[in-house]
């Protein structure tokens, strides 16, 4: 927390205005405050499972996190737009809040990225799946399944999401 106060300060220098270096360090200093408040929150909890004001600080701590999660990997997309690993996790982030649409567009941004492509096809075939639009899911999870040529921990998900698509279909 004090490592993220001097950063702050650091960035208010007119030499340090522009830095993208301290810009990213002030934002994952950020998430690791709030994750350690998420952390000190389970701790809580676990001591006393019954408390519901431990439970509510739990659960204000996380979406405080997710929040600003969203928040900053939005930002640094509008800042990079080309950067397709940032668009793959600001898509990971935003299927995680329930914003499937939202996923999907940056899923499809992310496969020209060869680095995120089979993973970011499988997400997209997942964000397509939660919104009940099969038959484009299941082309998904076919292309990434063709693509990968050893059975690896992706290509067993991608199998096991296929079938879930095909039950989905009837």
């Amino acid at each position: 927390a004090s490592a993220l106060e001097y950063v702050k300060k650091a960035r208010t220098l007119p030499s340090a205005s522009g830095d993208s270096t301290l810009e990213k360090l002030q934002s994952d200093l950020m998430i690791g405050v709030l994750e350690k408040r998420v952390k000190d929150a389970h701790s809580i909890v676990a001591a006393a499972p019954d408390d519901q004001g431990a439970k509510d600080l739990l659960a204000a701590a996380k979406a405080e996190l997710i929040k600003v999660r969203l928040e900053d990997a939005k930002a640094y997309v509008e800042r990079y737009p080309n950067d397709y690993a940032a668009r793959f996790n600001l898509a990971n982030l935003l299927y995680d809040t329930g914003d499937h649409q939202g996923a999907i567009a940056n899923f499809q941004q992310a496969q020209k990225s060869p680095k995120v492509r089979l993973s970011a096809l499988a997400g997209m075939g997942k964000a397509l799946k939660a919104r009940k639009m099969f038959d484009l899911a299941v082309q998904q999870f076919q292309t990434a399944k063709a693509e990968i040529p050893t059975m690896d921990e992706l290509k067993k998900d991608i199998i096991y999401q296929l079938a879930e698509c095909y039950e989905g279909m009837g």
